[in-house]
């Protein structure tokens, strides 16, 4: 086991690391991070200490309970990052510090690569691992650069993780502290971090330091884990303050070198509507982005996304490709795809629209605890007086009434229909919360509503015809259902609702057709194949009826009604001069 557990540590050998972690709140961060490093595999062996920040929302209990398996200290107080690692660095043991924020999730083999990273070269003293974004695995951190006025740039930041750029092993000046190994001896050699500093810049003041004193800074990509990065609280408060004192120390002594960088990777900097875009160098994206609009104008999406990929690989941040991209896998209904677009774009226009679109992705996925949080960040980001707000409050009520909470969903729609009585999907979505109440004649005023600012719309014309269900118009239902579903051919539940009304009405040709279309789309799709079997029974189309029952149970011989439709052929076969009645679909 690689961890040595506090009870046993210092008493039998050294471990090579030791792994140190601040903490100020933030439970469940903390919590899957420590849960990670207790099931880490690594060859390297680490002690784990915890400096606790003066938490009080749970953390402190949650750390006590481990005290067989860490070391924590507790400060009764927030004293910063610098001092806290500071404090743990004199208690620590390992000949490796591994500083690490507790909002990080190491993955398979971090450990192991920053230590054969420090192992390469006795002149290494400071290793920096590649830091992804959890919710896209986008790069976070792949070492930092120092733009022509000075300023920090974390290189590379929203490039592809895959991406050969932030592959390599290399030299920074500085590189982050949120996972960062120092060997031992040097971290107090330079008598640590600079306590003046609080929470920021104190990563870069060190690296720098190192530097000075001839000692290299690395970048391993083979050190992997996720960051949330933002999520300690108070991270921008003293940020003023510490850029002063940086500028202060360093200022004087810094030179440039994010064009370098560029430059070894094959990119430049190209100015675009007020801002700057890395790109390939000897790259016209505009010249590239007239020829993708103009094919995919012309009716030929299959290139035209070949062409916006390969944008994309040429400007990994941009994000004109991004939105053509997500928007052209929508279309080709690879929601996959255009979520991770999204994800994607989102990091580079954290907008409200940007965010709609993500949530309504996450709807269509099915992936329903995902949709609130994103409305919401959608809603908090909308201006007042901005539509987008009543569709992010319209969306949270799907997701809500998805994930079986109908009265929160009722909630999100109400609020939206009080600033706007006739916004769309809010009128359907109360109208189908209504619908599930079993007032069908409270649905169907909301339903008709709908329709009176969308005629066409297919789920207002589905929820209308259901409430016709309820209300015994089963006829007009009937008519209304097979409306919505030549709308909106792959809606398979409506379908499944319309089949039973149009056999108890003997509109079996009807039935036939709309399913015979279905199959061309879906031809695998076995409670339509067996529904078809049955209707073409029913019309005494036998031979057919028997060709999709035979393919129902080749894949499955017990599938339910299959044996009683089989048995029904076998009897009517052999007696061919008998009716058929009409079998219930």
């Amino acid at each position: 086991m690689p961890l040595i557990p506090a009870s046993q540590n210092g008493k039998d050998f050294q471990p090579d690391c030791s792994v140190i972690i601040p903490v100020y709140n933030g439970l469940e961060y903390t919590s899957n991070c420590i849960r990670k490093l207790l099931d880490d595999e690594s060859a390297a062996t680490f002690e784990l200490i915890v400096v606790d920040n003066g938490s009080t929302d749970g953390v402190e209990h949650y750390l006590r309970s481990l005290q067989d398996k860490l070391t924590l200290i507790t400060t009764g107080q927030n004293i910063g990052f610098a001092r806290a690692n500071n404090l743990a660095a004199g208690r620590a043991c390992g000949r490796y510090l591994i500083l690490l924020n507790s909002d990080t999730i190491p993955e398979p083999g971090w450990l192991d690569a920053m230590v054969r990273a420090a192992e390469s070269d006795d002149d290494i003293a400071i290793i920096g691992a590649r830091l992804l974004y959890p919710e896209n695995r986008l790069i976070q951190h792949a070492g930092v650069a120092f733009t022509d006025d000075l300023k920090l740039l974390h290189l590379y930041e929203g490039f592809p993780e895959d991406h050969p750029a932030v592959n390599r092993r290399r030299d920074f000046r500085t590189v982050t502290a949120a996972c960062m190994l120092v060997k031992s001896d040097r971290y107090h050699q330079l008598n640590g971090f600079d306590e003046r500093f609080v929470n920021g810049f104190e990563d870069v003041d060190f690296c720098l330091r190192a530097g000075e004193q001839g000692w290299r800074v690395v970048y391993e990509p083979e050190a992997v884990l996720l960051h949330h990065a933002e999520a300690s609280p108070e991270r921008h408060q003293f940020e003023e303050d510490n850029s002063i004192l940086l500028t202060k120390l360093w200022r004087h002594k810094l030179t440039p070198d994010l064009n370098r960088y560029l430059a070894e990777d094959g990119f430049q900097l190209e100015d675009s509507n007020g801002s700057s875009r890395i790109v390939s160098q000897g790259v016209d994206l505009n010249k590239l982005f007239g020829q993708a609009r103009a094919v995919l104008k012309d009716g030929r999406p299959g290139e035209a996304l070949e062409r916006y990929l390969e944008i994309y690989r040429l400007a990994p941040v941009e994000a004109t490709a991004l939105r053509y991209l997500a928007e052209i896998y929508e279309r080709r209904g690879e929601l996959d795809r255009a979520a991770m677009m999204l994800l994607r774009l989102s990091r580079l226009q954290p907008e409200a629209e940007v965010l709609m679109k993500l949530a309504d992705n996450a709807l269509k996925r099915k992936d329903y605890d995902r949709v609130k949080p994103i409305a919401q960040k959608a809603f908090e980001l909308a201006a007042p007086d901005s539509d987008l707000r009543l569709e992010a409050l319209a969306i949270m009520g799907d997701g809500a009434f998805k994930c079986g909470t109908p009265d929160t969903a009722a909630g999100h729609y109400e609020q939206a229909l009080a600033e706007d009585p006739f916004h769309l999907r809010a009128l359907i979505g109360l109208g189908t919360v209504t619908l599930s109440r079993e007032d069908c004649r409270g649905a169907l005023e909301l339903f008709e509503r709908a329709l009176a600012v969308n005629p066409h719309h297919g789920r207002a014309i589905l929820g209308k015809g259901l409430a016709c269900v309820g209300l015994s118009r089963r006829q007009e239902a009937a008519d209304l259902i097979t409306q919505a579903f030549t709308i909106d051919p792959d809606n398979s539940w409506a379908l499944a609702s319309v089949l039973p009304l149009l056999s108890e009405q003997r509109r079996l040709d009807q039935a036939d057709l709309l399913l015979e279309n279905y199959i061309k789309r879906y031809p695998d799709d076995p409670p339509m194949l067996l529904a078809r079997a049955g209707i073409a029974y029913a019309l005494g189309n036998y031979n057919l009826s028997r060709k999709l029952l035979d393919q129902v149970i080749a894949d499955n011989p017990d599938y339910p009604g299959a044996v009683d439709l089989d048995r029904e052929l076998r009897r009517s076969q052999q007696q061919p001069s008998l009716v058929a009645e009409p079998i219930p679909v």
